[in-house]
């Protein structure tokens, strides 16, 4: 998408449109019609317009992709996660989340722990209390 896309996008869904944002930062709204055929707005411009319409000014140069909603699987694995979490009651959903989180945790002890076996012949390695 380009930057006229993206920006008159943002402004619809902050419900508000360009000319006022260009006019709240330029104090004119002339340079709508500039945007509109493909110019771009000076960069502490950009900066302003996305704090005025309160996102990053990366958001202005965002692609199809970018835009799709995550919330889709990726693969089957991951769809079948998702589906067998929301057949759960709440309460083992809890019990779902828990192991979830101890599962990651223990994955994370297991690449500290490989990585200090990697770095025991290391010389320049930092000791640790």
């Amino acid at each position: 998408m380009s930057f006229k896309e993206n920006i008159n996008r943002i402004c619809r869904k902050r419900r508000t449109n360009l000319t006022a944002v260009v006019k709240q930062v330029k104090g004119s709204s002339s340079f709508t019609s500039a945007i509109n055929k493909g110019s771009l707005p000076k960069e502490d411009e950009m900066v302003q317009m996305a704090k005025i319409l309160h996102c990053s000014v990366i958001d202005f140069f965002m692609d199809e992709e970018d835009l799709a909603p995550q919330n889709e699987s990726q693969n089957e694995d991951e769809a079948d996660i998702l589906r067998i979490y929301r057949s759960l009651s709440r309460r083992s959903k809890h019990k779902f989340m828990s192991m979830v989180y101890e599962f990651e945790h223990r994955e994370e002890l297991e690449v500290d722990k490989e990585s200090s076996t990697h770095s025991e012949g290391n010389p320049h390695r930092t000791a640790q209390a």
